[in-house]
């Protein structure tokens, strides 16, 4: 969870980073856009379960901004070791980082994610929003690409191929991009590769820092959410013949029938 002082800051730190490094041509379009749904955007989650990553208010521009520091940090690490940064440009970059996941607001009349109205989803499921579904199902990357269009804010190639696919391989469709045959097919930039380990660098580091504070809460011998299935595995397991002699070598057949063809 974040302070209101934290959602405060990140959310203007997040409009000056904007101000800063994108050209005024476009930020003259989105910086409206952003104050027009100002309090929508500082209090969205980045993902819906709270063990994915970020999923309290506050925590899209939370996450949004640390895959920008990750990305400024993996660029100066591909120059290093010898990456052509020169196929891309830092404008390019830094936009893609900003705006990857514009898609999670959904649309202009409608939220993506929704307080979770099912109280065992949250305790069983850890899904503490659940999906807006009177909104046309959309892929992220794709809202986020229809949403700038809808606005007017032109995009690069480099900038839509690296919003488009900077979820990598965890979306199927991608391998077109990422498992080319020949050279001619290949990317010619590694700007949306460099995207999806920041994405995924940020999203690990956000689920390590939920997971040490669950860690830190003393937790009870006997799990309170185990399922019938759980209590079921962990009785079989202590059922053998050694400390059960009824249990026939008949009754063992019965019980291997069921995993023979």
């Amino acid at each position: 969870m974040l302070s209101a002082e934290k959602i405060q800051s990140n959310w203007d730190r997040y409009i000056e980073v904007i101000k800063t490094n994108i050209s005024k041509e476009r930020t003259d379009i989105l910086i409206p856009f952003f104050e027009k749904y100002q309090e929508r955007f500082m209090m969205m989650p980045a993902s819906s379960k709270n063990w994915h990553h970020s999923a309290f208010a506050g925590g899209y521009v939370d996450h949004v901004l640390r895959v920008y520091d990750c990305a400024n940090e993996l660029y100066k690490t591909w120059s290093k070791m010898g990456g052509d940064v020169s196929t891309y440009s830092v404008e390019e970059m830094h936009f893609v980082a900003l705006f990857h996941d514009l898609g999670k607001m959904g649309q202009q009349e409608g939220e993506y994610y929704q307080p979770n109205d099912s109280q065992w989803h949250v305790d069983k499921l850890g899904q503490v929003y659940k999906f807006n579904t009177d909104i046309p199902a959309m892929k992220v990357p794709e809202r986020s690409l229809f949403l700038l269009q809808e606005i007017g804010c032109k995009v690069t190639q480099n900038e839509y191929i690296g919003i488009k696919i900077h979820d990598g391989l965890y979306d199927e469709s991608n391998k077109f991009y990422f498992m080319s045959g020949q050279k001619e097919t290949k990317l010619r930039s590694h700007l949306p590769i460099l995207m999806h380990q920041a994405d995924h660098m940020a999203a690990q580091i956000e689920f390590e820092i939920w997971n040490n504070a669950t860690d830190a809460v003393p937790k009870t011998s006997k799990p309170s959410n185990a399922s019938k299935g759980d209590k079921t595995l962990r009785a079989a397991k202590k059922i053998n013949t050694d400390n059960n002699p009824n249990l026939s070598k008949a009754t063992i057949d019965v019980i291997d029938s069921f995993f023979k063809d």
